[in-house]
């Protein structure tokens, strides 16, 4: 675990009413069973980031999840010498999901605009449950697919 990801390690949801709500209210997670969501409360974690802090690196290797609880973010990748903005994301928006789902690097960097406040799920867990509930990875891959239609639509202008 690099430094920065140390500084990061957030605090625990379990026993947060609030963000244990919003996480069982995502779109993602309605359909999971008691003990599945319960078992999502026990290991992720709300991490706050500033102002233009960086969330995700574009290249890093790890494979969690991020569900955006508060604030918005900026998803950019490097094109050439320069960045291109392929997307603004805000309350309720999951982002994470092409490592998770592919296993390879992170695909672009997200960036803070404001203070934000995420909630963190392992990638190994959420692993686990693309496996046992094969219509969260289906719905990933839907976003997915939109996602990387939009970032090529964006290149070729």
């Amino acid at each position: 675990m690099t430094a920065e990801r140390e500084n990061q390690a957030g605090e625990p949801i379990s026993g947060n009413m609030a963000v244990c709500a919003f996480v069982s209210g995502s779109i993602l997670f309605k359909k999971l069973s008691p003990e599945d969501i319960d078992a999502i409360y026990q290991k992720a974690r709300l991490v706050c980031y500033a102002k233009n802090e960086v969330v995700i690196r574009e290249g890093d290797t790890e494979r969690d999840l991020y569900l955006l609880m508060k604030g918005n973010v900026k998803v950019e990748t490097a094109i050439g010498d320069g960045e291109m903005v392929l997307a603004q994301l805000a309350r309720g928006a999951f982002f994470g999901e092409v490592a998770l789902l592919t296993g390879q690097p992170r695909t672009a960097t997200v960036t803070a605009q404001d203070e934000v406040q995420a909630v963190v799920i392992d990638g190994d867990q959420m692993a686990e449950f693309l496996t046992r509930y094969p219509k969260i990875g289906k719905l990933m891959r839907t976003v997915m697919e939109g996602r990387v239609r939009s970032a090529i639509e964006k290149a070729q202008e």
